[in-house]
């Protein structure tokens, strides 16, 4: 359970942020998505340049490990230079993201149907998010800040709707168990035992 509370108080940090700084924020991760490609990059190429004089180094490695660090540098660089570029292609992954987490949930609720009737509003969070993951994958490379609204707003409903629908299956499952006369042997936040 613990792992939910953090996952969902992360995805409603990151979704303020992104309604408070949406001009801002993405192309700020998409740079730092970039220093993480080049400095990976720079520590093989030096490495081998310092090392490649070693009895150790086959025939193949300089073109492979030339092929691979410089690689890693220019596309980071690429990164660095062109945010907004990248900005347009991480807005479109992250609406294919929110929609499929709204259908994550949507089937949860589904499946937890077998412990007890779920209510409709259950399912509103988990529909809002694959209506926003939508708004935004039809116009990913709007330079206006809708799109980033949206984004923030999925991210902020997902986090909230991860939360409550959690708490509410675990809480239903427990009921349905205890009124099952099943035993329940709390391991630890994650996992149970039935017997």
């Amino acid at each position: 359970m613990l792992n939910v509370i953090v996952r969902s108080v992360a995805t409603i940090i990151i979704g303020v942020l992104l309604v408070m700084h949406r001009e801002a924020i993405l192309p700020i991760i998409v740079q730092c998505v970039g220093a993480a490609f080049i400095l990976p990059g720079l520590f093989a190429l030096v490495s081998y340049l310092l090392n490649n004089r070693k009895e150790t180094v086959q025939k193949w490695q300089p073109a492979v490990v030339m092929l691979t660090s410089v690689g890693s540098i220019v596309f980071g660089l690429w990164l660095l230079l062109s945010p907004s570029f990248f900005v347009g292609v991480l807005m479109m992954l992250l609406g294919v993201l929110i929609t499929l987490h709204g259908l994550y949930q949507i089937t949860a609720l589904i499946l937890a149907r077998k412990y007890s009737s779920m209510p409709f509003a259950m399912f509103i969070m988990p529909l809002t998010l694959i209506v926003l993951g939508l708004a935004v994958l039809v116009n990913p490379f709007d330079a206006a800040s809708v799109p980033f609204l949206l984004l923030g707003i999925g991210a902020v409903v997902g986090g909230i709707s991860d939360l409550i629908n959690s708490l509410y299956i675990m809480y239903r499952r427990r009921k349905y168990r205890v009124a099952n006369n099943e035993t329940v042997i709390i391991i630890d936040d994650t996992n149970e035992m039935t017997h």
